[in-house]
Protein backbone atom coordinates (compact mmCIF):
# COMPACT_ATOMS: atom_id res chain seq x y z
CA UNK A 1 0.00 0.00 0.00
CA UNK A 2 1.50 3.19 -1.24
CA UNK A 3 1.09 6.46 0.86
CA UNK A 4 -1.68 7.95 -1.30
CA UNK A 5 -3.86 4.57 -1.02
CA UNK A 6 -2.61 4.93 2.96
CA UNK A 7 -3.93 8.74 3.03
CA UNK A 8 -7.17 8.03 0.74
CA UNK A 9 -8.00 5.11 3.55
CA UNK A 10 -7.30 7.89 6.23
CA UNK A 11 -9.24 10.19 4.59
CA UNK A 12 -12.39 7.45 4.80
CA UNK A 13 -11.85 6.51 8.26
CA UNK A 14 -11.91 9.85 9.02
CA UNK A 15 -15.08 10.92 7.10
CA UNK A 16 -17.00 7.68 8.39
CA UNK A 17 -15.73 9.33 11.95
CA UNK A 18 -17.85 12.73 10.88
CA UNK A 19 -20.35 10.63 9.96
CA UNK A 20 -20.64 8.63 12.53
CA UNK A 21 -19.78 11.63 15.57
CA UNK A 22 -22.83 13.54 13.56
CA UNK A 23 -25.43 10.80 13.99
CA UNK A 24 -24.54 10.57 17.30
CA UNK A 25 -24.73 14.40 18.37
CA UNK A 26 -28.14 14.42 16.15
CA UNK A 27 -28.71 11.41 18.78
CA UNK A 28 -27.75 12.99 21.56
CA UNK A 29 -29.71 16.46 20.71
CA UNK A 30 -33.38 14.37 20.27
CA UNK A 31 -32.23 12.54 23.55
CA UNK A 32 -31.58 15.58 25.28
CA UNK A 33 -34.82 17.14 23.98
CA UNK A 34 -36.88 14.38 24.89
CA UNK A 35 -35.10 14.39 28.11
CA UNK A 36 -36.91 18.12 29.02
CA UNK A 37 -40.06 16.88 27.72
CA UNK A 38 -40.31 14.28 30.22
CA UNK A 39 -38.81 16.27 32.78
CA UNK A 40 -41.74 18.86 32.14
CA UNK A 41 -43.95 16.21 32.20
CA UNK A 42 -42.72 14.69 35.57
CA UNK A 43 -43.01 18.56 36.89
CA UNK A 44 -46.87 18.36 35.92
CA UNK A 45 -47.45 15.17 37.11
CA UNK A 46 -46.15 16.13 40.92
CA UNK A 47 -48.08 18.84 40.61
CA UNK A 48 -51.14 17.10 39.88
CA UNK A 49 -50.04 14.50 42.44
CA UNK A 50 -49.72 17.55 45.16
CA UNK A 51 -53.08 19.20 44.26
CA UNK A 52 -54.78 15.64 44.53
CA UNK A 53 -52.90 15.28 47.81
CA UNK A 54 -54.18 18.37 49.19
CA UNK A 55 -57.51 17.80 48.52
CA UNK A 56 -57.50 14.30 49.80
CA UNK A 57 -56.12 15.89 53.15
CA UNK A 58 -59.17 18.95 52.86
CA UNK A 59 -61.71 16.15 52.32
CA UNK A 60 -60.55 13.90 55.30
CA UNK A 61 -60.40 17.28 57.28
CA UNK A 62 -63.97 17.82 56.51
CA UNK A 63 -64.91 13.92 56.74
CA UNK A 64 -63.10 13.63 60.21
CA UNK A 65 -65.33 17.12 61.66
CA UNK A 66 -68.39 15.89 60.44
CA UNK A 67 -68.07 12.81 61.90
CA UNK A 68 -66.73 14.44 65.31
CA UNK A 69 -69.92 17.00 64.67
CA UNK A 70 -72.25 14.08 64.13
CA UNK A 71 -71.25 12.64 67.28
CA UNK A 72 -71.28 15.93 69.45
CA UNK A 73 -74.84 16.17 67.80
CA UNK A 74 -75.48 12.43 68.72
CA UNK A 75 -74.38 13.00 72.32
CA UNK A 76 -76.74 16.03 72.55
CA UNK A 77 -79.71 14.17 71.27
CA UNK A 78 -78.77 11.41 73.59
CA UNK A 79 -78.73 14.02 76.73
CA UNK A 80 -81.93 15.79 76.09
CA UNK A 81 -83.63 12.55 75.38
CA UNK A 82 -82.39 11.13 78.51
CA UNK A 83 -83.53 14.24 80.11
CA UNK A 84 -86.75 14.02 78.12
CA UNK A 85 -87.24 10.59 79.80
CA UNK A 86 -86.29 11.64 83.14
CA UNK A 87 -89.37 14.53 83.69
CA UNK A 88 -91.53 11.52 81.95
CA UNK A 89 -90.87 9.28 84.74
CA UNK A 90 -91.60 12.39 87.24
CA UNK A 91 -94.87 12.38 85.75
CA UNK A 92 -95.37 9.17 85.77
CA UNK A 93 -94.59 8.91 89.60
CA UNK A 94 -96.17 11.79 90.23
CA UNK A 95 -99.59 10.33 88.30
CA UNK A 96 -99.09 7.10 90.61
CA UNK A 97 -98.86 9.62 93.58
CA UNK A 98 -102.35 11.38 92.99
Amino acid sequence: MNLSEQIDSIEIKIRQLVLKMERIQKENAELQEENQLLKTELDRQKGAVHALKDKLEKTQRVVDSQRNGKTEQSEKLREQLDQYIHEIDKCIEWLHRH
